[in-house]
């Protein structure tokens, strides 16, 4: 890329030279409106508003001025013989203006007067006109694109291409700024040869782009068959350039004319082929028709008048502007359709390589023009450069790489979804909150993947699964506007990444309420409907006020979650015996207690031991229909084994079905990391029913 900038700088810094190092009269010349020429600038002279008949030289010789001496492009003459006479009269003219001085003739009215002047060798750069820096631009610009194109993409045939045709707007529109913003005459051989230059620069652009057409983005025909526009045209300019044609328009016009339909063709062709393929149809959309469009504009104002005898109503060096269009457009396209496969970091490297060309070419003007020395014009192209190109170069970026119609989601919006009541409300905030991000025409079912995914070159972007929400695919951003590219393959995972998290975020909350209220069901199941029918089948007033005072302490203790003070085994139970014996015997039960540990019992474990011990008393008092209940505690090597036996009638535990105090029980002695077994069988003494619940001694003392 740095090659390529300094070879342009190169060209355009010799075709700079090249337009002031011609003698200069210090005069401008118009063409009136009769067809002749006039003096419409003279500084320092009395020849303004004149009109000027012909030149004369010391040596006695005379050139008259013609109407035809200024025209722009000689192709727009009407035979090979008019361009021969045309340069012809421009060698003499600049021979005339190489002598030391020269008497111009003017006519003041009827009166025919001649003054004389002396030629300076070289013509200022302050004397070039805005048309010739226009044309320059052009030039430079274009082929810095293409270069910066085929740089970043050297092994693909279409950046070759294009580069090819950024060439060619190079070659045609540097020789067209040198002559056709001439004082008045440059030599005719090198017009001559500038103007062949410009032809061949012209038909090779054309040819270029209609090859390119051809190949991108879809290949329309073999790759052999591109090489055909060069060789025809290419042919054409060669007959041209030895004038075997009847006159230029039909050896320079005509062909540029068929260029440009072929130019149209392609594009038209590539359109037709690519209207089921969104991301080809949104490459010819920007591509196609920014070329026809810069190439068009500058065909029909310039060119086709030409052809049917008409004068342009554009100047050719302004004209040349429309090129840019072509760039400009292939510039958007890359930035919003990834065309040639270029990213944001692509058009960094161009804006930086942009600010060196500007440095250097900012501080060659000081030094040839200003005339400061080197030093100090290269540390005031560098302040030039600082404050005026790089707040540009951001406003640029700015510009270009914005996403119309993205809306920053926030959190908040992931949580709106989240909360969402119902599945069906939920996935209808999703997909809305989508829209609005990308603005897809279609949002439809998608394929189950693991990350956010661009799909068919950009045409649709996969969401995964998240949460609950099934997998979407997005098809065609913006409204079809244009294609998804990895900026918004990293905004969807950055969404889905945020509603997963909410929606866990709400799982976790719904599991939390869930089990507490589990804790407070099985609380009031296992701990106040014991108490209560214990103070229901007392006999003894105080007894049964005891117990209701009891239930009452334990209700609060429920609706607080408090798990009490820490207590040993020997303390909880003791507690729990006169409890349970004061029931048992309220209904002529009988309790045999049986305890051998000395180990303490967490906060977290006094709830469970308790409520696991009520539950078990309660269903021998509902339902074994015993005589008596066999309570043991203690001590083996694998930790604590609570046994909870009687000799009612008893039941099968593998056909009976468990109700909610056999399933409380479990998942208490599931949170001791213990187990929890129901059997029909002897244990100590009795012969009915046994639960028997493990738990290690150190989930306990956890």
């Amino acid at each position: 890329m740095i090659v390529m900038v300094l070879a342009g700088l190169m060209a355009a810094a010799a075709f700079t030279q090249l337009a002031i190092s011609r003698p200069w009269l210090g005069l401008t010349f118009a063409v009136h409106e009769s067809r002749a020429i006039h003096v419409v600038s003279a500084p320092g002279m009395d020849l303004t508003a004149k009109q000027v008949t012909a030149i004369r030289g010391n040596d006695g010789q005379r050139v008259a001025i013609e109407a035809g001496d200024l025209i722009e492009e000689p192709d727009t003459l009407a035979t090979y013989a008019d361009m021969r006479r045309f340069f012809a009269r421009q060698s003499a003219l600049a021979g005339m203006l190489r002598a030391q001085s020269i008497s111009i003739e003017a006519l003041d009215g009827d009166t025919l007067r001649q003054m004389m002047v002396s030629p300076a060798r070289m013509r200022p750069i302050g004397d070039l006109p805005a048309a010739f820096w226009v044309q320059m631009l052009v030039g430079l610009s274009s082929f810095l694109i293409g270069g910066w194109v085929w740089a970043l993409r050297r092994d693909d045939l279409p950046a070759r291409l294009f580069a090819l045709a950024s060439l060619g707007i190079l070659v045609f529109t540097f020789p067209a700024a040198l002559y056709s913003t001439r004082e008045l005459a440059i030599d005719g051989g090198l017009f001559r040869a500038l103007s062949v230059m410009n032809h061949g620069g012209a038909l090779l652009f054309g040819a270029a782009m209609i090859a390119l057409l051809l190949r991108y983005p879809r290949s329309l025909v073999p790759t052999r068959w591109l090489c055909a526009p060069f060789v025809l045209f290419g042919t054409w300019w060669l007959a041209d350039s030895m004038q075997l044609f009847d006159g230029p328009l039909v050896g320079s016009q005509l062909p540029t004319m068929l260029e440009m339909i072929g130019i149209l063709l392609a594009a038209a062709l590539q359109y037709w082929r690519s209207r089921r393929d969104p991301r080809n149809r949104a490459v010819v959309r920007w591509f196609g028709l920014s070329v026809a469009i810069g190439s068009g504009a500058f065909v029909f104002t310039v060119i086709a008048p030409s052809l049917v005898g008409l004068t342009p109503s554009l100047p050719q060096g302004y004209a040349f502007t429309f090129f840019l269009l072509i760039h400009g457009g292939i510039a958007v396209g890359v930035a919003r359709y990834r065309l040639f496969d270029l990213d944001r970091w692509a058009f960094r490297i161009l804006f930086y390589m942009t600010g060196a060309a500007l440095l250097i070419a900012v501080d060659v003007l000081l030094i040839s023009w200003v005339a400061l020395d080197r030093a100090p014009a290269f540390g005031l192209a560098l302040v030039l450069v600082a404050f005026l190109y790089l707040p540009l170069r951001d406003m640029i970026a700015r510009k270009l790489f914005q996403r119309g119609g993205e809306v920053k989601a926030r959190f908040q919006d992931m949580l709106a979804v989240a909360l969402a009541d119902g599945e069906t409300e939920r996935m209808a905030r999703w997909r809305d909150l989508l829209t609005r991000v990308f603005q897809p025409l279609n949002i439809v079912p998608g394929d189950s993947i693991a990350q956010p995914t661009v799909l068919d070159d950009g045409a649709a972007l996969a969401i995964p699964a998240t949460g609950v929400l099934p997998p979407l695919r997005l098809e065609h951003a913006m409204h079809g506007r244009r294609l998804f590219s990895s900026r918004e393959q990293t905004r969807a995972g950055e969404l889905c990444a945020m509603l997963d998290h909410a929606i866990a975020s709400r799982l976790a909350h719904e599991q939390g309420v869930a089990e507490e209220r589990q804790r407070i069901t099985s609380d009031m199941h296992d701990n106040i409907g014991v108490q209560l029918l214990g103070a229901l089948h007392s006999r003894d007033p105080v007894r049964k006020d005891e117990l209701i005072r009891d239930t009452l302490a334990d209700l609060r203790e429920i609706i607080n979650n408090s798990a009490g003070e820490r207590l040993t085994l020997a303390e909880l139970m003791a507690d729990l015996r006169v409890e349970i014996a004061d029931l048992l015997s309220s209904a002529g039960i009988g309790l045999v207690w049986q305890m051998d540990t000395a180990a303490e019992l967490p906060p977290q474990s006094v709830a469970a031991m308790r409520s696991i011990l009520r539950e078990a008393v309660g269903n021998a008092l509902r339902h074994a229909e015993a005589s008596t209940v066999g309570i043991r505690l203690c001590d083996t090597l694998g930790g604590l084994v609570l046994t909870i036996a009687d000799d009612g009638k008893g039941f099968d535990p593998d056909t009976a079905q468990a109700g909610n105090g056999l399933r409380n029980m479990r998942s208490r002695a599931t949170a001791l990391h213990g187990t929890l077994t129901v059997s029909h069988g002897a244990a100590m003494g009795m012969r009915g029913t046994v639960i028997e619940v493990r738990f290690p001694l150190e989930s306990v003392a956890a």
